[in-house]
């Protein structure tokens, strides 16, 4: 049988010793700790290690070889749009706001999954799986109406809907499950809408956060998905030009499309072009057709072009009105009374707009001195096939009084202008040959 020992006589410890005591616990508690989280972070590193070979598998880290050889191999498949989107390719579509970006996309995934030209212009290689589209802007319902109106087929399109949940490219854990969701459902193009929404750092502006972003979005796309296609959506800044934030966005684009809307009264319009590696597209406008929801290019260019055309095309009615009460009037005649009576036009546009008057049938010409032409009212204006629409008649007052200057020439060449108020024969004419295209009776007797 052991001693009991006998702590009776034992000496309490002072609080100096006390203090001692207690550090030389703590300390041994730390390296405790210390040495349990050195082996945690050790054990975590070897396992981040362990799941990015078997990502990885057996595939090279970089392709490298030597020209020869690389000439050597099978050819890339050829433009996912011809001339528009090439194969395999980070493309960027940049739209002012409420410009018809999402009928734009669906209108791509159509053609992309039903092997028909893109816009009506652009032949496409075929999807042989699905299109899906991270949808961050639009209500479900109203997408999945859009793109049934749009005659994308219904079992082909994977749609993703994302407004006001849980970005999953922003968690580890999502990006994961809806990698496996798209690779399962057989994803060719992914369609990412808008980059505003979908990006997951602090500052849009920031190029360098921006452009790590856009990688990790190719590697989870490219590798995690094995998506072929990346068509990434964002919107322009104010002047409508280039987009919104970093320079990084269009940096890491392999295309660039462009939409716009017209300038000033022209805004209804609809404009596209396109740049990017053995890409360029000349700015045309897009035509809608509302029933279908399909976009098509017109073939009618630019803005610039297309305001000069509207400029024409406002002008036919007061060039016809000019040469009714004018018969026989030259473009420089027209020039002239068009100065005169105060109408806004474009030099040389007034020869134009009386060219087109006359290929619609609105007037008739001969040929003049000096290689001119004479315009003349045709026999029947009452009976045109094409007439003016409202939308291009210029306003005209059934009463137009007005000061001008009435001039003779002198036999010294010199001019004797004076003024008086008169009636303008040439603007109720004007007001005649309206009414008459309108199929509308004129108003007064004059």
């Amino acid at each position: 049988m052991s001693a009991e020992l006998d702590y009776s006589n034992a000496a309490t410890p002072t609080p100096d010793e006390l203090a001692a005591m207690k550090a030389r616990q703590d300390a041994a508690a730390d390296d405790l700790a210390l040495d349990n989280e050195v082996r945690a972070q050790r054990i975590r590193k070897q396992a981040a290690a362990v799941v990015a070979a078997e990502l990885a598998g057996q595939a090279p880290p970089f392709d490298a070889d030597l020209l020869v050889d690389v000439l050597a191999r099978p050819q890339e498949p050829p433009h996912r749009v011809d001339g528009l989107i090439p194969s395999q390719a980070g493309t960027l579509v940049v739209a002012q706001r409420k410009t018809g970006k999402t009928t734009l996309e669906l209108n791509l995934a159509r053609s992309l999954l039903l092997g028909e030209d893109f816009l009506g212009r652009f032949p496409v290689r075929r999807v042989t799986g699905r299109v899906a589209v991270l949808n961050y802007e639009v209500s479900a319902g109203q997408l999945a109406r859009w793109a049934h109106e749009a005659g994308v087929p219904v079992d082909r399109l994977y749609l993703v809907n994302l407004r006001g949940r849980r970005n999953p490219l922003g968690n580890a854990e999502d990006r994961e499950h809806l990698a496996e969701q798209l690779r399962g459902h057989g994803v060719e193009t992914l369609i990412v809408d808008p980059f505003g929404r979908a990006f997951v750092g602090k500052s849009q502006n920031d190029s360098g956060e921006v452009g790590a972003w856009l990688a990790s979005l190719d590697r989870w796309a490219r590798g995690d998905c094995g998506v072929q296609d990346v068509i990434l959506t964002a919107h322009a800044g104010w002047e409508g030009e280039r987009t919104r934030g970093a320079s990084a966005l269009e940096d890491w684009a392999d295309s660039i499309i462009t939409m716009t809307r017209g300038k000033d009264d022209d805004e209804q319009s609809r404009f596209l072009r396109a740049e990017g590696r053995d890409v360029l597209v000349d700015e045309d406008r897009l035509d809608f057709d509302p029933d279908t929801r399909t976009l098509s290019l017109t073939g009618a260019g630019s803005r610039k072009a297309s305001s000069k055309a509207r400029n024409v095309e406002e002008l036919v009615a007061p060039v016809v009105a000019v040469v009714k009460a004018n018969p026989g009037s030259t473009g420089y005649r027209i020039r002239q009374l068009f100065r005169e009576t105060g109408q806004k036009f474009n030099t040389g546009d007034e020869t134009k707009a009386a060219n087109l008057a006359v290929e619609r049938g609105y007037l008739t010409s001969v040929d003049g001195s000096r290689g001119s032409q004479k315009y003349n009212p045709a026999a029947d204006l009452s009976d045109l096939s094409a007439p003016v629409s409202k939308q291009v008649l210029p306003p005209v007052s059934p009463v137009y009084k007005r000061q001008v200057e009435v001039g003779q020439v002198k036999d010294d060449g010199r001019s004797d202008r004076s003024t008086t108020e008169t009636t303008d024969q040439t603007m109720d004419a004007a007001v005649d040959v309206a009414t008459l295209l309108l199929g509308a009776r004129p108003v007064g007797a004059r």
